[in-house]
């Protein structure tokens, strides 16, 4: 048992599902302490009796962990002049259905003040209303939380700090952003969500830069680890949008792996793959495979770039085996002159689902999943660890075909 006066590490993960997918967020918190943080019912009596490395699972109804109950007096009808198009500058935010906005943009509605950064979803919308929901985004979901003590340390003798709420920080700031309106497919069609800021021709621009993406090894084993749930032995690989690493577990043995890029000097350096292939997806989407060829196909650091993702899907779908994998991975770190403005303007939560919005809009895909870590901490040796301790956080993303 857990010494009370002790300061604790915790991997939490937060569960849920809805009709399209399955959730999964986990979030690490390096420091925890029973005589100053807040701890959620059951969780609280759980915890304080839990070994070093053991596993919690605790579930929770829906409203009960974020304390705040789905409740259909928080659906509201608006006039769309209460949305406030400039509320983050002279550029007009123009409101789109399936988003998440601060509710800052419609001061005056209901509690909702200036500097009020809760969020709000809009469900509807016509020329003269909008249809909102102020509800918490995870009011609708039961939830299970699962919690591992990861480390236990000595605390030390200050009896003052920050007092932690740990419900709320695992729930706030995106967890539920990423659940697509379920009778609402996201319009692709509004504005021009797939233009970009650099619309010269791809392989140029990527020859003169360095293309390996900019995140930590900690991120990188967190990517490769959500791989290894799903690749097999004997089998064959896509690698789509290929760099000089292809993610997959060092482990993983008896694969042929084909990688698909626009820059040779990065697949040659690839020593993962046993073969590759030049090609750019935005001029071309057609992949040039045989239908079923691959068991599995990824896409690391690249989706954010597709400007015909839809389409592309379809391709995946064709070339794959039946029950074959699409595995997507993306952090915070892009190129923002090449990703597609859409995605530039999400937040990160929602990118997961417009990725999922891809998977059901293309109409080849079942048991979508999503999954994200956060808060982990770099590696002693990281380089850039003095300017900031936490790993990139990184989000993960799968489709079996149907």
């Amino acid at each position: 048992m857990i010494d009370e006066r002790q300061n604790l590490s915790l991997l939490v993960s937060l569960q849920w599902q809805d009709t399209l997918a399955t959730y999964k967020d986990c979030y690490f918190i390096l420091k925890t302490n029973f005589w100053r943080d807040f701890y959620p019912p059951v969780f609280d009596y759980q915890i304080k009796r839990a070994q070093l490395n053991q596993t919690l699972t605790i579930p929770y109804k829906a409203g009960e962990l974020i304390a705040s109950e789905f409740s259909t007096s928080n659906i509201k009808n608006i006039r769309i002049s209460q949305f406030n198009r400039f509320y983050s500058g002279p550029i007009a935010i123009e409101p789109t259905i399936g988003r998440y906005y601060p509710r800052g943009m419609i001061e005056g509605v209901a509690d909702c003040f200036k500097m009020d950064n809760r969020p709000f979803r809009i469900l509807g919308k016509t020329s003269t209303h909008l249809d909102i929901d102020l509800n918490h985004p995870l009011a609708s979901y039961p939830l299970k939380l699962e919690a591992t003590i990861t480390d236990v340390f000595d605390a030390n003798q200050q009896n003052g700090g920050r007092c932690n709420d740990i419900a709320e920080s695992i729930t706030i700031n995106g967890p539920g952003f990423q659940t697509p309106l379920a009778e609402t497919a996201f319009d692709f069609s509004q504005g021009m969500p797939f233009s970009r800021k650099i619309e010269e021709d791809d392989a140029i621009f990527y020859q003169a830069i360095d293309t390996v993406p900019t995140v930590d090894r900690v991120a990188i084993e967190q990517l490769s680890q959500f791989y290894s749930q799903y690749l097999k032995e004997n089998s064959s690989i896509l690698d789509l949008m290929a760099s000089s690493d292809s993610y997959i577990p060092k482990t993983l043995k008896n694969v042929t792996m084909t990688g698909l890029g626009l820059k040779e000097a990065d697949l040659i350096a690839n020593s993962q793959l046993n073969q590759y292939t030049l090609h750019d997806l935005n001029k071309n989407t057609t992949l040039a495979y045989n239908d079923q060829s691959f068991d599995t196909v990824l896409c690391s650091f690249g989706i954010e770039y597709i400007t015909q993702p839809i389409e592309l899907f379809k391709e995946v779908a064709r070339i794959l085996k039946p029950d074959g994998h699409f595995l997507i991975g993306f952090s915070d770190r892009f190129y923002k002159q090449k990703a597609i403005g859409l995605w530039v303007d999400l937040h990160e939560f929602e990118r997961m689902g417009i990725v999922l919005e891809y998977f059901r809009q293309s109409g080849q895909f079942s048991e979508l999943h999503s999954e994200s870590i956060r808060g982990l901490i770099r590696q002693d040796d990281d380089p850039f660890k003095n300017k900031t301790v936490h790993s990139c956080p990184m989000f993960m993303l799968c489709g079996k075909k149907i």
